[in-house]
């Protein structure tokens, strides 16, 4: 059995020839001729396969003696062809079975000889990838992105093709009959970042090659959980381009989205679907509705949702994690005990002891424009000796006016805030002081013309600083 392999290099293709006997030929054994005294030789010469386009050309040219024409059956229902002796004839095979098995049959004088082969139709590979999102870190929910987010829920599925440019994108084809899948960790809306804090909108970019793929697009959300399909159909592709698509979770489907944790892409009710049907999928994440909530604003995950995408010539982590937290929860309950919070050492203090390794705890929010806000949080400072900068040492915290995309940007710019507050208080650890609370502070502010406001922390001190249980309260 000959394997013929469609859409690969000459160099791979001449590989698979060499199946064959030394010289690439096939031969068959010779039979009795009609004639008397007389035999008839019919030997395969060989399957050279050419490129065309998206497909392999499989042609045949047997070598006869003692007659005038052959008729080759390519074995794939096509209509058999009729070639005169010396000549060739060639075939194109359907791209759209991955791998099919034929049987080709060659008549010449009243004798028939059959060869098997595979083709088997392999897709070339784009090697194109659409930008990655720009969205704040911890501000995007990644299902798929070459971009590392740190928030969200793997997908997988398809292809995983790697792009020369190191991106990475999905590759899907057949889909006249099979249904390109990415699935994940069931999603809820509006807890799709931390409870309460969710997304209204979901984000795809798609390419199609139309001569080799499809032209419009049908995607659906399945929630196997409640048995519902969120459908929308007939959406345009661009040809040999990649297309951006967002839809609003809860008008553009069929029914309003409210969890799911399977992405169906198939060929729209109206498209078509050609040749091998591939699709190229990458960038499905939602984008965070961000309101007043404070994420993790008891540290209890960490570092998430406070740490720097970007900060030139410093530091992007925000603070030391810490288990010296006060022993209230962010609801004002007495825990009984000592909880996580952020902790800042001499060595990670800012101020005039600041050097490459200060750290900023970070937050972005968007709020009603122009509405009363309060952000409350309590502190501890360590009252142990040590040489204190000029007015003491102190914890910050405060309400930038703006988003910034690099931290060094944010830190220039300290005094572009709404409300800010220096915390003198040292009494020592969180255990240390009245009740094991630390320090309260509440800050009112008015949220900008924009909304786009951003909480920020940071310690001034020879001795270790601590913040715990940050909020954002509306008036």
């Amino acid at each position: 059995m000959n394997l013929i392999k469609k859409g690969l290099s000459s160099l791979i293709v001449m590989g698979l020839i060499i199946s064959c006997e030394d010289e690439g030929f096939v031969p068959i054994a010779p039979e009795a001729s009609s004639g008397p005294g007389s035999t008839t030789e019919a030997v395969f010469s060989s399957f050279s396969t050419s490129i065309e386009g998206d497909g392999t050309v499989v042609t045949v040219q047997p070598i006869t003696v003692g007659v005038d024409t052959y008729v080759v059956d390519f074995g794939d229902g096509s209509s058999p062809v009729t070639t005169a002796q010396g000549e060739s004839t060639s075939h194109d095979y359907s791209n759209v079975n991955a791998s099919e098995d034929y049987t080709i049959s060659i008549t010449a004088g009243g004798m028939t000889q059959t060869e098997d082969i595979t083709v088997e139709h392999i897709v070339e590979s784009i090697n194109s990838a659409p930008s990655s999102p720009e969205g704040k870190r911890y501000n995007l929910f990644n299902i798929f992105t070459s971009s590392s987010f740190p928030v969200g829920s793997a997908g997988t599925g398809g292809k995983l093709i790697a792009t020369d440019s190191g991106d990475e994108i999905l590759e899907f084809s057949r889909l006249h009959s099979d249904a390109a899948v990415v699935s994940f960790d069931e999603v809820i809306v509006a807890d799709a970042f931390a409870s309460g804090v969710g997304s209204s909108e979901i984000h795809f970019d798609v390419y199609s090659n139309f001569a080799e793929g499809i032209d419009k697009l049908k995607i659906t959300l399945v929630d196997s959980t409640n048995s519902v399909s969120h459908v929308i159909d007939d959406l345009d592709l661009t040809d040999g381009e990649w297309t951006g698509f967002d839809f609003n979770l809860d008008t553009d489907f069929s029914s309003p989205v409210v969890q799911f944790e399977t992405i169906v892409f198939e060929v729209a009710s109206s498209g078509t679907a050609i040749d091998h049907a591939t699709i190229y999928v990458d960038n499905i994440y939602m984008p965070r509705t961000t309101g007043s909530t404070i994420i993790n604003g008891d540290f209890e995950d960490g570092q998430d949702f406070w740490k720097w995408g970007k900060f030139t010539d410093g530091e992007t982590n925000p603070f030391g994690s810490s288990s010296d937290g006060s022993d209230f929860d962010i609801d004002g309950n007495d825990t009984g005990g000592k909880t996580r919070g952020a902790k800042w050492s001499s060595s990670q203090s800012a101020g005039e002891f600041r050097s490459s390794s200060s750290r900023f705890a970070y937050q972005e929010l968007v709020l009603t424009p122009g509405a009363n806000y309060i952000l409350q949080y309590q502190y501890a400072l360590k009252d142990d000796s040590g040489t204190d900068p000029i007015g003491g040492r102190r914890v910050v915290g405060l309400i930038l006016d703006q988003h910034y995309d690099d931290g060094a940007d944010a830190v220039d710019n300290l005094g572009n805030n709404l409300g800010f507050d220096e915390g003198f208080v040292a009494e020592g650890k969180f255990s240390d002081t009245n009740n094991d609370f630390g320090t309260l502070v509440q800050i009112p502010f008015t949220a900008n013309s924009s909304g786009e406001v951003a909480v920020m922390f940071y310690a001034v001190s020879p001795k270790d600083a601590y913040v715990d249980n940050v909020k954002v309260i509306a008036q």
